[in-house]
C-alpha cells in the first residue's frame, strides 16, 4: 500500500479550511469561530478533522478552559496567515484591475490619423462596458518605453515594434495624398500644370509622421523635388494641424497630407482648400517610397483593451487615414 505524502494531504484543504484554523488559533473557541463564520459548529468540527487529517496531528485539544494549542499548530500559524494575507492582497489587486479596465484610455498616434474620431470610441460597447475617455498624445521617440511602462495604452505607428512584450496588429495602408492650401491661394488658378509640380514653386509645410518622413532626406515631396532637379522650399516641419492651419492662412506656404482625417480637420476652416493628388502623379511621387503602413501596437499583457475596443479603434484609425473602412486589415502579428 502506497504511503500519502504531506502535499498529498494538502490538495484537500481548501482554502476556508485553512481560515477556519486560523479563527480557531485566535479565538480558541469552536464555538466564537462558528459565530465568525455564520456556520453550525458541525461544520467547522468537520473542517477541523480535515485539518487533523492533513496535517498529522490533532492541531487543537479540547480543554475546559478552552482550546489547547499543539506546538506543530504554533509552527503553522505564521505560514497560513501569510496565506490569508496574500490571499486579501491578490484580491484588492484583482479589484483595482477590474476597476481599471473601466478608466480612460491613452493613445500615442500621428495626430491627423485621429481627430474627431477618437470621440466614437466612446460609444463602444463590449460586454455591458465601455471607454469613458480616450486621451490622444502625439507621437514621440520614447513611444515604446512609454508603452511598456503603462504610461500609455495603444500607439499608433507607421512601423512594427520589434520588442517582445508588444504585439503589433496591422491596420492599413495610406492610400491617398492631399494638397492643402488657403482657398485664395495661386495654385488653384495653375489649372494647366501637374499639381505637384505647382507644389515646388511655394513653400512648403511638411507635415510630420515619425518613422515615415521624420527626415527630410526620407520625404517623398523631398524625393520629387530631386528627382525634377528642382529646389525644395521648406518653410516649416510640424506634426500639429493647429499649427498647419495657422502657417496656410498667414502665408504663400502649402502642405501634403496623407490622411483623410487631416484633411476634414484642416477644411473645416473655410478659408483652406484641399484637392486630392491625381493617381498617376501619386505613383510618381512614392516611387522611391512603399505607401505608409499602419500598425497598432499594445502590450502583450493587456487587459484593458478588449478585442472589441481593439477593432473599433482600427476601424476608426482607418477610417482617418483613408476615409472609409474598406482599407481595414486587422491582422495580428
Amino acid at each position: 500500500m502506497m504511503t500519502t505524502t504531506t502535499q498529498e494531504k494538502l490538495q484537500h484543504l481548501d482554502y476556508m479550511t485553512l481560515l477556519v484554523f486560523l479563527r480557531l488559533y485566535e479565538f480558541q473557541s469552536g464555538k466564537l469561530t462558528a459565530e465568525a463564520f455564520n456556520v453550525p459548529q458541525s461544520k467547522i468540527s468537520r473542517c477541523l478533522s480535515r485539518l487533523r487529517d492533513g496535517f498529522d496531528d490533532p492541531l487543537f485539544i479540547k480543554k475546559v478552559a478552552g482550546l489547547e494549542i499543539t506546538d506543530k499548530a504554533q509552527r503553522l500559524y505564521p505560514i497560513i496567515k501569510k496565506i490569508e494575507i496574500n490571499h486579501i492582497d491578490l484580491a484588492q489587486e484583482i479589484e483595482k484591475s477590474s476597476t481599471n479596465l473601466h478608466n480612460e484610455i491613452t493613445i500615442r498616434a500621428p495626430s491627423g490619423f485621429t481627430n474627431g474620431v477618437l470621440r466614437k470610441l466612446y460609444n463602444c460597447t463590449c460586454h455591458n462596458s465601455c471607454v469613458k475617455s480616450a486621451v490622444l498624445q502625439d507621437n514621440g521617440p520614447n513611444d515604446e518605453e512609454l508603452l511598456l511602462n503603462n504610461h500609455c495604452d495603444v500607439v499608433i505607428s507607421c512601423q512594427p515594434s520589434t520588442h517582445v512584450g508588444i504585439q503589433n496588429q496591422k491596420i492599413c495602408e495610406v492610400t491617398d495624398t492631399f494638397v492643402v492650401a488657403r482657398l485664395d491661394h495661386p495654385i488653384w488658378d495653375e489649372i494647366y500644370k501637374p499639381i505637384l509640380d505647382r507644389v515646388l514653386n511655394y513653400p512648403v509645410i511638411l507635415t510630420e509622421v515619425l518613422h515615415f518622413n521624420s527626415e527630410l532626406e526620407a520625404t517623398p515631396l523631398k524625393q520629387f523635388a530631386d528627382s525634377r532637379k528642382r529646389e525644395l522650399n521648406v518653410a516649416a516641419k510640424t506634426n500639429n494641424l493647429n499649427e498647419i492651419s495657422d502657417f496656410l492662412i498667414g502665408t504663400d506656404a502649402i502642405t501634403l497630407v496623407v490622411s483623410q482625417g487631416a484633411v476634414d480637420y484642416l477644411s473645416q476652416n473655410d478659408d483652406i482648400r484641399a484637392q486630392i493628388v491625381p493617381k498617376v502623379e501619386r505613383m510618381e511621387l512614392m516611387r522611391n517610397k512603399p505607401n505608409m503602413t499602419l500598425y497598432m501596437q499594445t502590450r502583450k499583457s493587456e487587459r484593458k483593451l478588449s478585442n472589441c475596443i481593439k477593432q473599433k479603434l482600427a476601424d476608426l484609425i482607418t477610417v482617418g487615414a483613408n476615409g472609409c473602412i474598406k482599407a481595414s486589415q486587422f491582422e495580428r502579428g
